[in-house]
């Protein structure tokens, strides 16, 4: 951009009809949301494309945005200067994890005869994240070259795609250890930057691609029969209309079984519920749910109500154990689970733990113990072993137990388990035996919201945090159940609670009963939300 051209571009007047016209006009036209809070970005994108085009005002170049025979060329102009394009490799571990270990071995496993793969990474950026998914399945798949495999990174910006074609990168897209660590065997360096090998770069493709406008699924756009779609932390920027219009269309690209992954602040009870979602140690994944699929063993299959997993908070595992456990969800006052209980799908079935009536059990090393059942059952529910700990928490009932937390826990089980029925319930009881028991509370108002009895589980959230005021997660589960309701300012003033408790607070300390969120990570979260929320009451 010469001295002259950025003159021209800065002096030009933007002025609040042109921020109105022009964000109306880019939500039409590629699905990005500029709230009020967000018309600077919208100001200096459109003066940044403005400046390459001849144009002497405002006026000017919105009329040839709308009707030249160049518009679609300076339309993509302007997108590819109002999408952030920045990423790095391997990005979120906890769903890094969730893939390597869990979700791309089982497809490996269902397609070993006919030896095809088919990955689709929608808003790849510079390709930092379909080039990982390449080397993944470069890992797991000792004949990768003798199998059929297609990994598509689609993109609206222009420059971007270009820059993903290169795979030519800086030091800084090497942030995650795996990175630096992969880097050794996958990249060949040039003075201070590293160009991937060939056998990785070809293994994918690109093309652009308008989530908002173009037609998918379709044979043209290569976007079929998909086994897994990445499309992580492009929906923030899309209203709630365009992102659930978005997902229908990807549940319609999968093919059966096949998995979605988001980013960790797009996870929606409403916006997925036609997927099986799906609980790991910081990740949530959803799946395509078919009749008669395959399941993915050892997950819960329960979200909570907010995105409770972030990435590097997951406890640190022994040596010997995988670095990857399902987790249940989080309810408050959950115990963390020990790190000495092994996931169901590693442990042999001769040495699976067995409770007695004495309560006396063997490990996955041979080892006799004893231990609470009550403790017992909330270990089983933070791997995801939900059957195991219903069957433990009924033979307690059975038993004449009145423990109100027992039948909380039963609740969980059962809401685990998708038996919502059940699962309200046993909550109903716990809370009968217990006026005060939180999990009671915080677990049915989970359990009613997928049910969508709003008004009823708004109820229950209150309770969760009229017994507790400092509990952190009532107060950001009742923000989403107003979210959910539309009424977005009692949903912010609830968020502006969550967040004064986590003044203070440093970022590393994790929330007591959240399975592992630190504070930074969920301080995190509720910026964004409340970005986002503040500029649905700004509109309403």
């Amino acid at each position: 951009m010469t001295e002259d051209t950025a003159r021209r571009a800065q002096s030009a007047t933007f002025g609040y009809g042109d921020y109105l016209r022009f964000s109306r006009l880019i939500q039409e036209r590629y699905g990005l949301h500029f709230p009020e809070n967000r018309r600077a970005d919208l100001e200096r994108g459109v003066r940044q494309a403005f400046a390459a085009s001849t144009c002497t005002d405002m006026n000017e170049y919105y009329r040839l945005l709308l009707n030249s025979d160049n518009s679609a060329v300076h339309l993509v102009r302007l997108a590819n200067a109002l999408t952030i394009s920045e990423t790095h490799f391997f990005r979120d571990a906890g769903q890094i994890d969730a893939l390597y270990y869990h979700v791309l071995p089982q497809i490996i496993k269902r397609r070993r005869e006919l030896r095809t793969l088919r990955i689709w990474s929608a808003g790849c950026a510079s390709g930092e994240e379909p080039y990982s998914i390449a080397m993944l399945l470069r890992e797991l798949l000792p004949d990768v070259d003798e199998w059929t495999i297609t990994i598509l990174g689609t993109d609206v910006n222009t420059e971007a795609l270009n820059r993903a074609r290169k795979a030519i990168y800086s030091e800084w897209a090497f942030r995650e250890e795996r990175a630096k660590e992969w880097r050794k065997r996958y990249f060949r360096r040039q003075g201070n930057r590293y160009e991937l090998i060939e056998d990785v770069k070809r293994m994918v493709t690109f093309d652009q691609l308008n989530l908002v406008e173009d037609v998918y699924p379709s044979y043209e756009s290569n976007t079929t029969l998909m086994d897994v779609i990445l499309c992580r932390n492009v929906m923030i920027y899309f209203t709630e209309p365009i992102s659930r219009q978005i997902v229908e269309h990807f549940y319609d690209c999968l093919t059966q079984g096949g998995w979605l992954v988001v980013g960790h602040a797009e996870h929606s009870l409403s916006i997925y519920r036609q997927f099986r979602t799906h609980n790991f140690t910081n990740a949530i994944l959803y799946q395509r749910d078919d009749t008669g699929i395959e399941k993915c063993p050892s997950l819960s299959a329960w979200p909570p109500a907010f995105p409770s997993f972030f990435p590097d908070t997951a406890p640190k595992q022994p040596a010997d154990m995988p670095s990857s456990i399902p987790v249940a969800p989080t309810t408050p006052q959950a115990v963390t689970a020990p790190t000495s209980l092994p996931p169901q799908s590693v442990v042999e079935a001769s040495t699976q733990p067995e409770i007695e009536g004495d309560h006396v059990y063997i490990d996955a090393l041979g080892r006799l113990g004893h231990v609470d059942p009550i403790e017992r059952a909330q270990e089983l529910l933070c791997y995801g072993r939900s059957e195991e700990a219903k069957t433990l928490l009924v033979k307690l009932v059975n038993a004449g137990s009145k423990d109100a937390q027992v039948y909380a826990l039963l609740g969980q089980a059962h809401a685990n388990l998708g038996e919502w029925d059940q699962a309200a319930r046993w909550c109903r009881q716990a809370i009968r035996l217990d006026k005060l028991n939180l999990d009671a509370y915080y677990i049915l108002a989970l359990v009613l919201q997928h049910q969508e009895a709003l008004d009823e589980a708004i109820d229950m959230m209150k309770r969760v945090v009229y017994i507790d005021r400092h509990n952190v997660l009532g107060h950001f589960g009742l923000a989403d159940l107003y979210r959910s309701r539309g009424q977005f300012a009692q949903a912010l003033k609830s968020l502006d609670n969550a967040r004064r408790l986590l003044d203070g607070c440093p970022d590393e300390e994790v929330i007591a009963g959240s399975g592992g969120i630190t504070v930074g990570s969920l301080r995190e979260a509720i910026i964004h939300q409340q970005q986002k929320w503040s500029a649905e009451v700004v509109e309403r």
